[in-house]
């Protein structure tokens, strides 16, 4: 499914942070999106998460328009933002089931034990989130996104505060998950990584995407 914004338009109060955004995604592409501190690319992505709604504009995934039909669209987004979204007193492996539970995945638990695996966390999923290293919790999160195999993956900002292992393993499943066939758009500060493993670059200044 085919990833199409067309006018995106976001204030808050008089600071207009998206100003008629334009872009298309097609299956199977990782996209890197960099801006500067308070460029909009946060807004973006919770927007294409569809947590915040668009002022103006529309934004389509296939034949989905994901303002008006933000609940149903959710069952195909994967969204890792800020904060890890996990129950921190429950471990990954309870997580991720419950997670999968939500989302309606068949044979959940062998969809747990997978991502489990892929993510080399055997030995920390059974752990309290509350226990976990940053690195570990972020691999956590990041399966909870993948948990139900989404279309469309957003990463806000994924490799903040991770070691350079940790960035790498982010990087793999993220390219990984395009070649699968997802869209994957991920924002971040390192443009090294960004020109290094996405299929392109695309920069948010002045409100539009460069």
């Amino acid at each position: 499914m085919k990833l199409v914004g067309a006018g995106i338009c976001k204030s808050w109060g008089a600071t207009h942070v998206l100003r008629g955004v334009d872009f298309t995604c097609e299956p199977g592409t990782l996209t890197a999106l960099t801006g500067a501190n308070g460029a909009g690319k946060t807004t973006l992505i919770r927007i294409l998460a569809t947590i915040l709604r668009p002022d103006a504009g529309k934004i389509t995934l296939g034949e989905l328009d994901l303002a008006a039909k933000a609940l149903k669209a959710r069952s195909h987004l994967g969204y890792l933002g800020h904060e890890s979204m996990l129950d921190a007193a429950l471990t990954m492996r309870e997580n991720l089931r419950m997670f999968g539970a939500l989302y309606g995945v068949k044979d959940v638990n062998a969809r747990t034990e997978a991502l489990i695996e892929r993510f080399e966390s055997t030995r920390y999923a059974d752990l309290p989130i509350s226990e976990l290293s940053r690195g570990q919790e972020q691999a956590a999160a990041l399966c909870r996104a993948l948990i139900h195999s989404p279309s469309l993956l957003l990463l806000d900002e994924p490799s903040t505060g991770l070691d350079k292992d940790a960035r790498e393993r982010l990087w793999k499943v993220a390219r990984e998950q395009a070649e699968a066939g997802s869209i994957v758009i991920f924002s971040t500060h390192d443009h090294d990584s960004a020109g290094r493993i996405s299929d392109r670059v695309v920069e948010l200044a002045d409100g539009k995407l460069a």
